[in-house]
């Protein structure tokens, strides 16, 4: 007889014909009892933060649809994840992780309840879900407080919840400070301040710090001092995934983790210890932890910064209007759309599924605390095989057929058939390995269904007046790392609104660059111009950035800048690798002074790095540490200013019209030309418009048209009709993006962008996917300069300038916390013994870029499918982007190198890893 671990007085409750551990036979059942007589905590709810870095900054710059879609699929309930839970940042003018978010009050005595995003969060959240419970939390804060554990804080934060309240939000929770230490003292005086205010149902969290040798610390403090017990309403720990400690659990207070996760959406991600669906039950079982809140809620943040997929889902890329709904959201819908705060867990119904062996699965039930209602939620990450699980139900809950919904791997969130009571009373249910399985007696669920518009790259060439940053003061697309940046009257003579470095002084820091930035744009951009209208105040100084690829925990961007400053004095100069230090690499000074409005260049050509001010250049160096990435400001606490930032190609943009000989066609198209007569409904203006006046269509499935073009990047420009169809775009022979050519209103034209690519040959592909419409202008290519080209390890896929992985041991890690040099922050990597990767391209040599590292191991290498040698990824210190292995020269053409895990190490270590591919034409 086996047993399944249940709680309750931390007792193994016998389940008779329970199955062995690891066995693929689903024929013997583990045994639950789901009795509504059992004890058990309250259930307190779901949710995710907000914050810690901004890490919703880009959702407010999407296209008013595609935003309602993505925040239905956090916040409506029965819909997605249906959060019961929000925690937002307190903004502090200063970086938290992956950049700043604003604070309401930059300066003493002077509020902004209209600063940051965060309230227009709250509300979207509270209008989707009126009873989810809401929080704050400050990770750093202005530099005007008297120090963070100040009378000042006091004022700082009730001055913050009098904000929620004018924008009618009511605050349920105050954190203290985010993973730093506490003062006891002040806490005490936080309660008596909030009572005082009229905040008594306010509850104070304490201490959001991580367990240290298993202790919560704020709940040992809380032990000796009832005081501070009485002040702290809910005790919330950081990344426990499951335990708590004993004198928390006795003090009777609600425990959460106030923040976890495992810093990724992906299924499974992190197996049956530090999983998703796995630390939603654990929680429970392992530490009676009744609110799990994840780390974080939406990725929504420029890739390349810090653990940048840590969301629930991805929305990262306004300009295109797409989103990902990654499995996280199932995840969490799993317990949210089944349960609702107030309900009570069930405890000889919450456990392992194998007392012996947690990897084996793990289930916990709710029930409503004022019906019979009940769900069971059943996880089995990692578990060997299938596993039938047996349910007997008493104690006054309600039996009937009982609904049950699966998410697995390929299938998520998909109501299977109901369950019918056997002749005994119970009902059986067999959960598949890695799967996640609610049986419930409720109604109401439902699988979201709205999808986002095709990803597509950041506009190239771009251009911005940085004058329409909205009411919140964030400039579309622009995202702060350090200081706070807003929209304020220009400085004379510029009239109008320009965007305006507004912190005075630095913050209280908690993860701070050394001076206020932000950055805007694409990581994979290698050589531009970046130019921008700078105000300089006496005093201070202006800069602009470029290819910066940064990981924000580091307090100097990686990347290249120039500075101008009051007195005339310029630099130009690069982040120092590891981010800790700004290296000099050239100075001079300006026959006149500096101060005023100016027009600020860098420009990127190779290695070549050259500056200009008002046009004239004033210095050129030679520097090859930084190959590509973003563009952007910075500056110091002088009030800076900048307007009209435009970023552009070195060379023109070269048209290719749709009747040009690179252009093909396969199928029946028709060519319009003059007036357009039958031609899909494109109009006589949208024809005379087009480039070359022309406009190519067909409405037939399986028609193709292909371009063939030389360069780094290209937009297709398409006529929409309202009789327009989708189309399937595809670069290179890579998985195709479905993009729309029907008309809505006024808008007559797609604008779809490949990737950057590597510099040379490319084909595009246009493939009529239905029966409406698809209607082609031209191709808009930006040329190549004949340099070498890097390509990241997370640009996947099964055509050119692509990696194809291939095997189940690969894992990514985007957005590193990045002490190591990694290239764009990110390594993929593998110990599986057979594991490869292919990468495709055209070119006459490449050579590959990893991580060193003592647990590292090596690879074979074939090229064109012959064996080339090995590349061994072994060393002493754990470094990023080093040179592993080099092809040397190969014939002109399209080529392919292989890497295959040999599962065998220089040193103790086996895996392999890409960081990055080099290509030369």
């Amino acid at each position: 007889m086996a047993t399944v671990a249940a709680i309750g007085a931390s007792l193994l409750v016998p389940s008779v014909g329970a199955a062995a551990a690891g066995t693929d036979d689903p024929g013997t059942a583990t045994a639950i009892t789901v009795d509504g007589a059992s004890p058990g905590r309250t259930y307190d709810g779901v949710g995710a933060t907000s914050g810690g870095g901004a890490t919703t900054r880009l959702l407010l710059d999407y296209p008013e649809q595609e935003r309602d879609e993505v925040l239905d699929y956090l916040f409506k309930p029965g819909y997605g994840a249906s959060l019961q839970m929000l925690k937002v940042e307190i903004g502090g003018d200063t970086n938290t992780t992956d950049g700043s978010e604003s604070s309401h009050m930059h300066e003493r005595g002077v509020v902004d309840c209209d600063a940051g995003y965060e309230w227009w969060l709250m509300q979207e959240a509270a209008e989707r879900n009126p009873d989810i419970t809401l929080g704050g939390l400050a990770w750093g804060a202005p530099g005007w407080l008297d120090g963070y554990y100040s009378q000042d804080t006091i004022d700082y934060f009730l001055s913050w919840l009098d904000c929620a309240d004018q924008h009618g939000l009511h605050i349920d929770n105050m954190g203290l400070r985010n993973e730093r230490d506490y003062d006891i003292p002040w806490v005490k005086e936080f309660r008596k301040a909030l009572d005082a205010a009229g905040h008594e149902d306010v509850r104070i969290v304490g201490a959001d710090q991580a367990a240290v040798k298993g202790e919560w610390q704020i709940a040992a403090d809380m032990a000796a001092d009832p005081e501070l017990a009485d002040a702290v309403g809910v005790l919330g720990n950081h990344y426990s995934f499951g335990p708590s400690s004993a004198t928390a659990q006795a003090l009777g207070k609600p425990l959460w983790i106030s923040e976890g996760g495992p810093w990724s959406a992906e299924w499974g991600y992190g197996g049956s210890a530090k999983s998703l669906p796995s630390l939603l039950n654990h929680a429970y079982i392992e530490g009676r932890i009744t609110g799990v809140n994840i780390w974080n809620l939406l990725t929504s943040y420029y890739e390349g910064l810090s653990i940048s997929d840590a969301g629930l889902m991805r929305a990262n890329t306004p300009w295109s209007g797409a989103y990902q709904v990654q499995s996280a959201i199932w995840a969490m819908a799993h317990t949210a759309q089944f349960a609702q705060p107030g309900w009570r867990y069930v405890d000889t119904a919450s456990g392992y599924l194998d007392a012996t062996d947690k990897t084996q699965g793990s289930f916990v039930t709710r029930r409503s605390d004022d019906g019979g209602d009940w769900s069971t939620v059943i996880e089995s990450i990692d578990a060997a095989g299938p596993r039938k699980v047996t349910l007997s139900v008493t104690g006054g809950l309600d039996a009937g057929d009982l609904h049950v919904w699966q998410t697995t791997a390929d299938e998520q969130f998909v109501r299977e058939p109901d369950l019918v009571p056997a002749a005994d009373g119970t009902y059986t249910v067999t959960v598949p390995a890695d799967a996640l399985v609610t049986v419930t007696t409720t109604q109401g669920q439902s699988h979201g269904d709205a999808t986002g518009q095709a990803d597509s790259a950041f506009p190239f060439p771009y251009r911005s007046s940085l004058a329409s940053g909205g009411a919140s003061g964030q400039t579309s697309y622009f995202s702060q790392m350090e200081g706070a940046y807003e929209e304020r009257p220009c400085a004379a003579p510029r009239q109008g609104t320009c965007l305006t470095q507004v912190a005075p002084r630095p913050s209280i820091s908690w993860a701070a660059w050394k001076k206020p930035a932000g950055i805007v744009g694409d990581l994979d951009w290698a050589d531009y111009a970046v130019g921008v209208d700078a105000y300089v105040r006496p005093g201070g100084e202006a800069q602009v950035l470029g290819r910066v690829s940064n990981d924000a925990m580091q307090p100097v961007p990686n990347g290249y800048g120039f500075a101008l400053e009051a007195d005339g004095t310029w630099s130009i100069g690069r982040g120092a690798p590891g981010g800790r230090s700004w290296v000099e690499l050239a100075t001079g000074t300006l026959g006149d002074a500096g101060t005023g409005w100016h027009r600020l260049g860098l420009a990127f050509d190779g290695s070549v790095i050259t500056a200009s001010v008002d046009g004239d250049t004033v210095g050129s160096v030679t520097d090859a540490t930084w190959v590509s990435g973003m563009a952007g400001l910075s500056g110091d606490y002088s009030a800076t200013q900048f307007a009209d930032l435009a970023i552009e190609p070195l060379d023109p943009v070269v048209g290719v019209d749709d009747a040009a000989a690179a252009a093909r066609y396969a199928g029946d198209w028709t060519h319009c030309a003059g007036r357009p007569g039958r031609c899909g409904g494109f109009t006589y203006p949208q024809v005379r418009s087009a480039a070359g006046r022309t406009v190519s269509g067909s409405d037939r499935r399986g028609d193709v048209a292909t371009v063939a073009f030389d360069g780094t990047q290209a937009t297709l420009v398409g006529a929409r009709s309202p009789q327009g169809g989708d189309g399937l775009v595809s670069i290179d022979g890579n998985a195709p993006e479905r993009i729309s050519f029907a008309r809505a209103g006024a808008d007559t034209v797609v604008r779809w962008r490949t990737p950057v690519l590597t510099d040379g040959p490319h084909t595009l592909r246009v493939e009529v996917a239905g029966t409406g419409w698809v209607g082609l202008d031209a191709l808009e290519v930006v040329p190549g300069r004949g340099h070498d080209s890097s390509v990241d390890d997370r640009e996947t896929g099964v055509g050119l300038g692509r990696l194809d992985y291939r095997g189940d041991g690969w894992t990514s890690c985007p957005g590193c916390i990045n002490r190591t040099g990694l290239y764009h922050s990110s390594v993929t990597s593998t110990a599986v013994a057979g594991d490869a990767v292919d990468f495709r391209f055209v070119g006459t040599s490449a050579d590959l870029y990893g991580l060193r590292a003592s647990n590292q191991g090596v690879a074979t290498v074939l090229v064109d499918g012959v064996e080339a040698g090995v590349a061994d990824f072994y060393g002493k210190q754990r470094v990023g982007n080093q040179l592993i292995w080099s092809s040397g020269a190969l014939e002109p053409g399209e080529h392919t190198i292989t890497l295959r895990s040999t599962g065998t190490g220089t040193g103790s270590g086996t895996e392999i890893n890409v960081d990055r591919f080099v290509v030369r034409g």
